[in-house]
Formats: structure tokens, C-alpha cells, sequence
């Protein structure tokens, strides 16, 4: 006997105090799942605004990367043939987490939000200091992104749940 799972996604309205409500259809049975969303955020970067710190000779020294990056996310941007679109996609990701959660610019620091991505590309977010003690104040469960870039844009995209 095959099992099947389906699931079926649906956004009422994608604000916050909105509901995103899930539809699993198993064996026959249909669940509606619902979840209250939180916080979204979004950002657009221009990645040759991050070109000219890039190109300086030792700019893993620069205060820019190591006030805005974590240590493991620039062992991942150093690993990659063209790290400026990993830098791009994380800074603009960083901004949308900063804006989905809706803090005080002083509160945290962008090192405190950690960008990743799983074995399969999926990208997650890991948050340190005071950014994960915001989030646990504000009762978030979940952070979801998704990064994109072209030539010269990298996009963030996130909701909290």
C-alpha cells in the first residue's frame, strides 16, 4: 500500500497577523494547517556595491566583512568560483530577516544572523546574541527565505512564522 502525501500551499493575504494555511491531503483525508505569519521582509542589493570592498587586496580583513559576516559564512563565500554573489545574496537576506523581524536598527548586529543553505541548496537562517533573544521575545518558531541574483541584483525574501 502506497502512502501519499500531498501538500497543498495557499496564502489568505502575505502580511503580518496574516494566515498562511496549509492543505495535506493523506490517504483520502484532508487536514487544513494553520499558521500565523509573523513578520516578512524583503531586499534588494546591488552587488557592485559590495564589488569595490571585494576588490581590495586583503578584504577579509576589512571591518565591513567581519561586522556583517559570520566566520563560517565566508569560509562558504571563499569556497565558491565568484564569492561576491554569495556575500550579495547574504547581505540582502540579513536585511530581510532585520526587516521581517521588525528591530531597532541598534539592537543587533548583521553577524548575528547566519545565512546557510542545506545539502540540497535550500537556504536557512540561523540568528545568535541578541537577534535570537528578539526572536524568542517575539515568540517566532520559524524563519523561511529564499535568495535569488542576476548580474548585478541580489533579492531576499522572508517570512516569519
Amino acid at each position: 500500500m502506497k502512502k501519499c502525501l500531498w501538500a497543498l500551499f495557499h496564502y489568505q493575504l502575505c502580511l503580518p497577523g496574516s494566515f498562511a494555511y496549509y492543505f495535506i491531503i493523506q490517504n483520502n483525508t484532508i487536514r487544513r494547517i494553520t499558521i500565523l505569519i509573523k513578520g516578512i521582509g524583503v531586499d534588494i542589493f546591488e552587488i557592485n556595491k559590495l564589488r569595490s570592498i571585494i576588490d581590495e587586496i586583503d578584504y577579509l580583513n576589512d571591518s565591513f566583512i567581519k561586522k556583517t559576516y559570520t566566520k563560517k559564512e565566508i569560509e562558504l563565500a571563499e569556497s565558491r568560483p565568484i564569492p561576491i554573489t554569495f556575500y550579495a545574496t547574504r547581505f540582502a537576506g540579513k536585511e530581510a530577516v532585520f526587516k521581517s523581524l521588525a528591530i531597532d536598527s541598534n539592537s543587533i548586529r548583521l553577524n548575528q544572523i547566519e545565512i546557510l543553505s542545506d545539502d540540497k541548496g535550500q537556504p536557512y537562517v540561523n540568528l545568535y546574541e541578541n537577534a535570537k533573544r528578539i526572536a524568542k521575545e517575539k515568540e517566532i518558531n520559524q524563519i523561511l527565505i529564499s535568495l535569488s541574483y542576476d548580474n548585478s541584483y541580489a533579492i531576499a525574501y522572508v517570512v516569519v512564522q
